[in-house]
């Protein structure tokens, strides 16, 4: 009997779901639906360089402190040669301004196509730190393919014990060098 009465509860519950062996339909690739967590630096480097890579907005924008969640505001600051006057230039840059540089670039059909970051070993024991990482970037537009290269500077917190983000991203880069503050000094103004 309890056999029968097992049949009975399995033959059940496949006649009352719907269509379970079939496939889902696929999410948008440009959609927003994603929630990008970075729960560890590493997770915030590599989220840097892949929403580079793809000029992805909400990527990019998760990466910044953003001031309505927090005490803290999001600050740019630019210490490289390729630029004059930088501390009047990226005076006010904050996270509106990023998105504005990320979604200008992507509407110029800008692309990153080689991005080597690297950095020090790091101690994540803290609930914040200062992370320094050498960039050599190739970038593409109207005007032909060139490199960037510099060391960004990022003040990072860990909110709520898990998560990281760029409280302050310093830029520096020496003479001779097309900085990263170079490619956002047109939507500074």
């Amino acid at each position: 009997m309890a056999r029968f009465l097992f049949n009975i509860v399995i033959v059940l519950i496949f006649t009352s779901c719907s269509d379970i062996f079939s496939t889902r339909s696929p999410e948008d690739p440009d959609g927003t639906t994603d929630n990008y967590f970075n729960e560890s630096v590493l997770e915030l480097k590599t989220n840097f360089k892949t929403s580079l890579l793809g000029l992805d907005t909400y990527l990019y924008e998760s990466l910044f402190l953003n001031s309505i969640n927090s005490e803290f505001v999001y600050k740019f600051k630019s210490e490289a040669s390729d630029i004059s006057q930088p501390d009047i230039l990226f005076d006010d840059w904050g996270v509106e301004d990023e998105k504005k540089f990320i979604n200008g670039l992507k509407s110029e059909s800008f692309s990153f196509s080689e991005i080597s970051l690297t950095n020090e070993p790091i101690d994540e024991t803290a609930d914040s730190l200062n992370l320094s990482i050498d960039y050599l970037m190739t970038v593409t537009d109207s005007s032909g393919t060139r490199e960037i290269k510099g060391n960004l500077i990022f003040d990072l917190i860990k909110l709520d014990g898990h998560f990281w983000y760029i409280r302050t991203w310093t830029d520096i880069s020496s003479v001779g060098n097309i900085s990263f503050s170079k490619l956002k000094e047109p939507y500074a103004y």
